[in-house]
C-alpha cells in the first residue's frame, strides 16, 4: 500500500509517499510502515505527515489493524505509535527499544505481544 502526496497544477508530481507493506506480528497481520520519504524542497511542511495520515486512513478503511514502525519516537508519537515493547512487540533483530513502534487502528482488536516477521523479500 502506498500513499502519494501530489502537486496539483499543469503537471502532478509526487512530492512524498509512506509505504505501507505486509507483516505479521507471529501470525498476526499487521502492516509496517516505512519507508517515507519526501521531496528536499517539500520537507518540513507537512507533506510526510499528510501521506502517513493519508496510508494510515487507508489501511483503516481496507480493515487493517495493526501497525509497526522503526523511527524516530518523536515523529512517530504524533500518529498514536507507542513503544511497541509495552505490547511485549519486539523485532528479530537488534534495534534500539524507543525506535520500535506500534499501534492499533481499530481499539476493539487490541494489539498482541509476538516477533515481528517481514515478508519474505525483505531477507530478515
Amino acid at each position: 500500500m502506498l500513499s502519494q502526496l501530489s502537486d496539483t497544477g499543469a503537471s502532478d508530481v509526487v512530492v512524498g509517499h509512506a509505504l505501507l507493506t505486509r507483516c505479521h506480528i507471529d501470525e498476526a497481520p499487521a502492516l509496517m510502515l516505512g519507508p517515507v520519504a519526501v521531496h528536499p524542497d517539500r520537507q518540513r511542511k507537512g507533506a510526510g505527515s499528510a501521506a502517513i495520515q493519508a496510508g494510515l486512513e487507508h489501511a483503516r478503511r481496507m480493515g487493517e489493524n495493526h501497525v509497526v514502525v522503526v523511527g524516530d519516537p518523536k515523529y512517530y508519537r504524533r500518529f498514536g505509535f507507542t513503544r511497541a515493547s509495552e505490547f511485549g512487540i519486539a523485532l528479530a533483530y537488534e534495534v534500539p527499544d524507543d525506535e520500535v513502534m506500534a499501534m492499533t487502528l481499530d481499539p476493539l482488536d487490541p494489539l498482541q505481544s509476538g516477533v515481528v516477521r517481514f515478508a519474505d523479500g525483505f531477507g530478515m
